[in-house]
């Protein structure tokens, strides 16, 4: 880990957008690397083992991964297997194994490949659908995430017939028992009134029986209708704001037949979609069941690969119910982990304020079995613990949906955070509305409460990370954002606050000015861009060494100099013993100081960083800590690093900060017109060293291959804020993930592992769709 010794991510899940859709290819063949996700994952042209499939109705395969195997250049051992196929088929390849973390690759008889590492968050199975564009022989190669890995595996494979222009379906969360439907919407389809098409699917219920009725999809803006056999039909649109889901949860008021409705929000969409239709044991009880228990973490417990032992507990649960769950922990540092049915984690070392405690507070999104573990935050402790999990039924039934909100243009709206809406993981609650925009229009957005800190969110029609603003103008009580519209399309609002757990009314208000011409997005970005690069791996002493950080610096300039034309004399570069407190003030100064309004200043580090307690914190950093960089004779403390940064000319200044703690800088410095932030980890959150990809940082091969091969630009040749951003922020998300394998291994998220680690990007007054470089090609 590369921390001495991390601020929440804003938006803890990704309430909005499409994941974008990326191609790969393999780092082998050298004129392309991979643009999403995993690199290195892959021969150009795979040798086929012995054992040739007939896939011609499907079929399972039976493998072990082990020493004796081709390898590729990571260290991970393949199978490759042939698959004779028609053009036109619809083709889906599972990967199971309980022995590693799967990791499957389908080659076109092109060589094109489709790849998956965890489908739907779970390690131990990969899925690739496709549909085939020429007929010949393709080939499906079995490897591990990770270098080494051996174990035996099944490969399964369906064909079907696909329909024209059809895609690979969508898949939901497929609990055991559930009734899953996989359609498509498309012409000649039954059609509603208003122009949407519909599909149909009935299913019989019992009155109390409990019901979830999940739709995604991909390809199109989701709308579910439930229709009872009497009584009004229920109707979500945007579950917890995601365009692409809409879910139902009911309480059946009648026995009968009940028929569920995909469709969309807009006319005439079409595209593939999955529908899940999960049944529950009759409606809770009593609300505000409490269990406790009492244990202890001792020799002979399970424990994890690194040393700590884990005890594990299981409960039922459903959409409608929010889980408190307390650890208090006698002799030990106890740390607390809580997963959902479908493998998702989220945990906590230490509650705030409550020495001793850990605490997890969740929204249950879906019915089935969460798992609770308790463990420790180092290896080999011990001591007693009482653990209690409280479940709360949302008063007077899951009658919300937590559904989004139509916004109007020019008409306020009151609203209030409150128990019972949805949270964000850092304990925020969070109210969702919608807007249609269309290209052109000038927009702005603004948020007041006196109630509580306002903390303001827009998420583009197109996904990515949502726009944010806090304090407008300084001003505790607004937030607001404002820019003129780049899409035609629906846009979000997302209405929460600073803080977890801050509720009251608020108001919002929406302006739309009459469109005129369609922006259009500047060509290539201007000026000089003049950048320094410090990486530090070598530390005085032999305690603090880092690998590869040293060379992050090296290995970002030349991405600056490859894919965005910087010329070689506009950087420093400083690493090791170089790099000390004043050779880094010299070169801010000496290269910020001669950038002008047009030009582009990036200050790049990779090495340790820390933090320090301070007595007089100001309001604005309430945690009380300094975060620093940790340069070879000292520590540059966030405040002065700001001050350094008042001293740069250029119209825009891009911080990159790969370290322990990073997120802390961004409340510090991003607090000035022109600059854009990214930032490793959370400011109370160490950063991994990423020795997968032979780099000091997960962020620094990410922005390489973003800036220095042009992944992350879509090919007009000007990279945007945006771009750059939905780039690192999916190789994140692909990559950065725990390093434990099976069970308990794979959500326990320990100091000692990365899966825990999450991007921060702040990019203050840079709007989304701002070049900031121009990219050679």
């Amino acid at each position: 880990m590369r921390g001495i010794d991390g601020n929440r991510g804003r938006w803890a899940f990704r309430c909005v957008g499409h994941v974008l859709a990326i191609a790969a290819t393999l780092a082998l063949a050298s004129d392309v690397q991979a643009k999403r996700g995993k690199r290195n994952k892959g021969p150009a042209e795979p040798t086929p083992s012995t054992m040739v499939i007939d896939a011609s109705g499907g079929g399972m395969v039976m493998g072990r991964l082990e020493a004796g195997d081709p390898t590729l250049d990571g260290g991970e051992f393949y199978d490759a297997h042939e698959l004779q196929l028609e053009a036109g088929q619809l083709l889906t390849a599972d990967l199971y194994s309980s022995d590693f973390d799967t990791y499957l690759t389908v080659f076109s008889p092109t060589g094109a490949p489709t790849r998956n590492d965890d489908h739907e968050g779970a390690k131990n199975h990969s899925r690739v659908s496709l549909t085939t564009d020429t007929a010949g022989t393709w080939t499906a190669v079995v490897t591990s995430f990770r270098g080494d890995e051996q174990g035996a595996y099944s490969m399964h494979i369906q064909l079907a017939a696909a329909p024209a222009g059809s895609a690979p379906p969508p898949v939901a969360n497929k609990a055991e028992g559930a009734q899953v439907h996989s359609g498509r919407l498309e012409a000649g389809d039954t059609t509603l009134e208003t122009g949407e098409y519909v599909d149909a699917y009935t299913f019989e219920g019992k009155q109390g029986e409990f019901v979830v009725v999940d739709l995604r999809s991909t390809e199109f803006d989701t709308w579910l209708e439930v229709r009872p056999p009497v009584g009004d039909t229920f109707v979500n649109d945007d579950h917890e704001g995601d365009a692409r889901r809409s879910q139902l949860a009911l309480t059946l008021p009648h026995d009968g037949t009940y028929t569920a409705f995909a469709t969309t929000y807009q006319a005439g969409a079409v595209g593939a979609y999955e529908m899940t239709i999960q049944r529950g044991s009759a409606a809770p009880e009593a609300t505000g069941d409490v269990v406790k228990e009492s244990g202890a973490l001792a020799e002979g417990d399970e424990t994890l690969d690194s040393g700590e032992y884990v005890d594990t507990y299981t409960f039922e649960g459903r959409p409608g119910q929010r889980v408190v769950i307390d650890l208090l922990a006698a002799g030990f540092d106890g740390y607390l982990v809580f997963v959902t049915p479908a493998g998702v984690p989220s945990h906590n070392d230490d509650a705030p304020g409550e020495p001793g405690h850990s605490r997890i507070e969740a929204d249950l999104g879906e019915l089935g079995t969460y798992m609770v573990a308790v463990t420790s935050f180092k290896a080999g402790e011990t001591g007693d613990y009482l653990l209690t999990v409280e479940l709360i039924d949302e008063a007077g039934g899951y009658t919300r949906q937590r559904d989004a909100t139509a916004l109007t243009a020019g008409t306020p709206v009151s609203g209030t955070l409150e128990e019972g809406d949805t949270q964000l993981a850092g304990g925020e609650f969070l109210d969702t509305y919608v807007f249609e925009g269309t290209a052109g229009q000038q927009m702005a957005v603004e948020l007041t409460s006196t109630a509580f800190d306002p903390f303001l969110g827009l998420a583009l029609p197109s996904g990515g990370d949502p726009i944010e603003n806090d304090d407008f103008g300084g001003r505790r009580d607004t937030s607001r954002i404002e820019f003129q519209l780049q899409e035609t399309g629906r846009y979000r609002v997302l209405v929460t606050s600073y803080r977890g757990g801050e509720s009251g009314a608020y108001s919002l208000s929406l302006s739309l000015a009459d469109a005129g011409s369609t922006p259009v997005r500047p060509a290539g970005a201007g000026g000089r861009i003049l950048a320094v690069f410090v990486g530090l791996g070598d530390y005085p002493g032999d305690e603090d060494d880092l690998p590869y950080t040293a060379e992050d610096a090296g290995l970002l300039q030349a991405a600056f100099i490859r894919g965005a034309g910087m010329a070689p004399e506009d950087s420093v570069v400083l690493t090791d013993a170089a790099a000390t407190m004043q050779a880094v003030r010299d070169a801010i100064a000496s290269q910020g100081g001669q950038a002008g309004p047009d030009d582009t200043f990036v200050f790049f580090y990779s090495g340790h960083g820390s933090r320090k307690k301070r007595d007089d914190a100001p309001m604005t950093d309430p945690d009380g800590m300094d975060e620093t960089l940790m340069l070879y004779d000292g520590h540059m403390h966030d405040d002065e690093f700001a001050s350094l940064m008042d001293g740069v000319g250029a119209g825009t200044s891009l911080l990159i900060l790969d370290a322990c703690f990073a997120g802390g800088f961004s409340k510090d410095v991003i607090s000035k017109p022109g600059r854009m932030g990214m930032f490793s980890s959370e400011e109370d959150v160490t950063s991994g060293v990423a020795a997968k990809f032979r780099a000091g940082g997960y962020l620094a091969r990410f922005v390489s291959d973003a800036i220095g091969d042009g992944l992350a630009d879509d090919g007009d040749g000007g990279l945007t804020a945006l771009e750059l951003c939905q780039y690192v922020h999916e190789r994140y998300r692909a990559d950065v993930k725990s390093s434990g394998i099976g069970g308990v291994q794979d959500i326990v998220l320990m100091g000692r592992e990365h899966g825990y680690q999450h991007l921060v990007i702040d990019r203050g007054s840079v709007g989304p769709y701002q070049v900031l470089f121009g990219i050679k090609k």
